[in-house]
């Protein structure tokens, strides 16, 4: 067995788990109760803002709208009124109403009196702040994408189009590390499994998903790109069992309530490797796309514990395998990598509601893992890392009165990582490095062993102030760091050890400017300062750097946004500054346990533009157009290049559209070809016998313009009776619609004297099915 196939045994644990729970869900559900779900969002008039606190009661049961304004309740079949009722609002009784297809109630709400001006109402895409990006899953798995809900990121307007076969999100001309991804609040390592074919988070259980390119508020920490929230959603709103296949993958979901909880159980395992045999040979397929093997489990517990205090918790667990082989006519240039990953998240969280506010408290914990036995030719790069995490998170959110709402906060994140690396000191290649695909890399072959700590803990407060149409949060995060190393040297004869420890402290603003234009119309300004640590891979006294401190950014943004009805039309420009960026040193021979900087400096800025459309005649979608430029310095005396993600010109078009039980869902991407380092020349090498290239200026050419066209169409059915009755469908992706082969990497001759490019996949199509109950 190979090492990517071993490293599937220690899911298949959480796998067989929830297969049981899912066995025990079909069982159970003879002797459970029936039960109604009804969900919401609640959003303010003119701004549509969510609204958060507002109290949801029926028979005797409650919620709270959450952050984004969504609520779920479950009520028993006969309940037929709902009471939403806040402080600030006018309360009032609704008459329940429910489709068969569970889709969210539109509420409308009259504000108190006193407050004036606000008003409730549901949406599947909710009109944000500008810049800002809040998708439905329920419309997200419409779309292209492989029916996968958080596959919607890579079709946002400020997420550049990713190359093929990438798991990476750039945001706003940052790079992936500087993005965290979130569930529920907990920092995750990843949105995507391995091949970005499939999220490492069950499809079935999101909820929701919202992404803050840039000067997102004092909650959210330890990054200086941009933050991506998954919420998962209310247990009790899944049917009783799903199972679903395509060409991908297989999944399957049963939910079963015990007593006041509800608790669901997801499972997928990827089939894709073996569905290519049957059309393809993947050694040919490998270098244009990598046909990776992933599995994902999930278990999600929720449920009232009276007095308005709400249990929930969930376990999420991925693991992935790629295998493949690059052939080259040159054993040198040869490239076998055999990876294998795995990632687990746990976590608990207490919620109580009140009638000024909620508290939240969140303990979570997890482990990652990944070994990648990576050769090109005789070189070998064997990065091997074990780190395990954990933190907690409370949150106390109070309307003080009418104009002033206010939140505190605390957290603590801290993991441990064990790394071994063995193999070249520059492969893989980092963002900045002068790279040349398929150029052999040195033989600089050393190893080192070491740990790495990063402890944070923060404190944080957000003010939140109304005026008229003036409204303002100001808010600040003090960061407490401890940063670790094992060791400051290099393991030499009988050198002493000395470990590398620093703690440094951070005060980083934050906060926004919102004014109202009449009833349409908003303008807005967010700005703060950001930082993340150092990563730990970076810390080895071999093949990086052990004191590493923290890296720096400013945000800036400033948007306007007019919506009427279902449509909004927004434009937003921004800008980021990047100090303190971890960088190779340029020098020839750095100092020893010094093969890292820390000089290096970036700076991002660019417009945006969107119009939106949310629920019109079933349409639901965007177009969008970016222009921006991301440059870097690696060090103060170098010049401005261009970041190796960087893409000028960006434009979108996204769209889903429902009408019976028809679903379509299409997206046109045009998108400026990444920057590479171009080839002016070579020379022959007797000392290992080939051809060396002359590079030309970093990142001085650029890729072809890429253009691709996807579809899907999805048909559902239903039978048997109305109450527990049989539901399904069929559904097709196209990608690719027009077969164009982009280009993904220039590709160079032995000598380097001609050049050609390795292209993406033409025409890819996905065939599934779906059943319910």
């Amino acid at each position: 067995m190979t090492r990517a196939g071993a490293a599937l045994v220690p899911v298949a644990a959480l796998v067989l788990v929830a297969a049981l729970v899912l066995v025990a869900a079909l069982a159970a559900r003879a002797s459970a109760q029936a039960t109604v779900t009804v969900r919401g969002r609640l959003v303010e008039r003119g701004t549509q803002v969510p609204i958060a606190g507002a109290v949801i009661t029926a028979n005797g049961e409650f919620a709270a709208s959450d952050d984004d304004g969504t609520f779920a309740i479950t009520l028993p079949p006969d309940a037929t009124t709902l009471e939403v009722s806040a402080p600030w609002l006018t309360t009032i009784h609704v008459p329940i109403t429910t489709s068969a297809e569970g889709s969210p109630m539109r509420i409308e709400l009259d504000p108190a009196p006193e407050l004036g001006g606000e008003t409730v109402e549901i949406t599947e895409l909710a009109p944000t702040v500008p810049g800002q990006m809040r998708v439905d899953a329920k419309l997200a798995r419409i779309l292209p994408g492989g029916g996968d809900a958080a596959k919607v990121v890579h079709s946002l307007p400020a997420v550049a189009r990713p190359p093929a076969g990438s798991a990476e999100i750039v945001v706003w001309g940052a790079a992936p590390r500087d993005t965290r991804v979130f569930v529920d609040g907990v920092p995750v390592a990843a949105l995507y499994h391995r091949g970005g074919y499939r999220a490492a988070i069950g499809s079935d259980l999101v909820g929701d998903i919202r992404l803050t390119p840039a000067a997102f508020g004092a909650e959210r920490g330890r990054a200086i790109g941009g933050v991506i929230d998954i919420g998962l959603g209310d247990p009790a709103a899944l049917p009783d069992w799903r199972v679903q296949a395509d060409v991908l993958d297989a999944s399957a979901v049963a939910k079963v309530r015990l007593g006041r909880f509800v608790v669901a159980a997801a499972a997928r395992q990827s089939w894709l490797h073996q569905a290519i045999d049957l059309v393809a040979d993947p050694e040919r397929l490998a270098p244009n796309a990598p046909l990776p093997r992933w599995t994902d489990g999930q278990l999600l517990v929720r449920g009232s514990l009276g007095d308005h205090l709400e249990l929930s918790g969930w376990v999420l667990g991925a693991a992935d395998g790629l295998v493949r082989t690059l052939a080259s006519s040159d054993p040198a240039t040869r490239t076998e990598q055999d990876l294998a990953s795995h990632t687990v998240r746990a976590q608990v969280t207490l919620a109580h509601a009140r009638a000024d506010g909620r508290d939240r408290v969140t303990l979570w914990g997890g482990r990652d893992g990944v070994r990648d036995d990576l050769h090109v030719g005789e070189t070998p790069a064997t990065p091997d890392a074990a780190t395990w995490l954990a933190g907690a998170r409370a949150t106390q959110e109070r309307r003080v009165a009418a104009p002033l709402g206010l939140t505190l906060g605390a957290d603590l994140d801290g993991e441990r990582a064990r790394i071994q690396r063995t193999g070249s000191l520059t492969i893989p290649a980092r963002e900045g490095d002068p790279y040349i695909f398929g150029q052999p890399p040195g033989d600089d072959v050393a190893a080192d062993r070491w740990f790495a700590t990063t402890i944070d803990a923060a404190v944080h407060g957000t003010a939140d102030l109304h005026a008229g149409p003036i409204t303002a949060a100001l808010g600040a995060r003090v960061d407490g760091w401890m940063l670790g190393a094992s060791r400051l040297t290099p393991r030499v004869g009988a050198t002493p050890n000395a470990a590398a420890q620093a703690l440094r402290f951070d005060l980083d603003p934050r906060g926004s400017v919102q004014a109202r234009i009449g009833a349409t119309g908003i303008v807005r300004v967010d700005a703060g300062r950001y930082h993340q640590a150092r990563a730990a891979s970076d810390t080895s006294a071999v093949f990086g750097t052990p004191d590493l401190g923290l890296e720096q950014a400013w945000h800036a943004t400033l948007g306007a946004q007019w919506s009427r009805g279902p449509a909004a039309i927004e434009a937003v420009g921004y800008e980021r500054w990047l100090t303190g960026l971890v960088a190779r040193d340029l020098a020839a021979t750095p100092l020893v346990a010094h093969s890292l900087t820390q000089g290096g400096t970036g700076r991002v800025q660019g417009v945006q533009l969107t119009a939106r459309v949310v629920g019109w005649r079933g349409l639901s979608g965007w177009v969008s157009y970016g222009l921006s430029r991301s440059t870097r310095k690696d060090a103060a005396s170098q010049p401005a290049r261009y970041f190796d993600h960087d893409q000028t010109h960006g434009f979108l078009v996204v769209g889903g559209w429902e009408h019976g039980a028809w679903s379509v869902g299409a997206r046109v991407r045009v998108a400026t070809g990444e920057p590479r380092t171009g080839v002016i020349g070579a020379f022959f090498d007797s000392r290992s016998g080939r051809f060396e290239p002359i590079r030309g200026p970093h990142n001085g050419e650029r890729l072809p313009t890429y253009f691709a066209a996807d579809a899907r169409a999805e048909r559902r059915f239903g039978a048997g009776q109305a109450t527990h009755r049989l539901r399904g469908a069929v559904y097709a992706e196209l990608q690719n619609l027009t077969g164009r082969a982009n280009a993904e990497e220039i590709i160079y001759s032995a000598d380097f004297t001609q050049h050609a490019y390795l292209t993406s996949l033409p025409l890819v199509g996905i065939l599934g099915v779906r059943l319910e109950r």
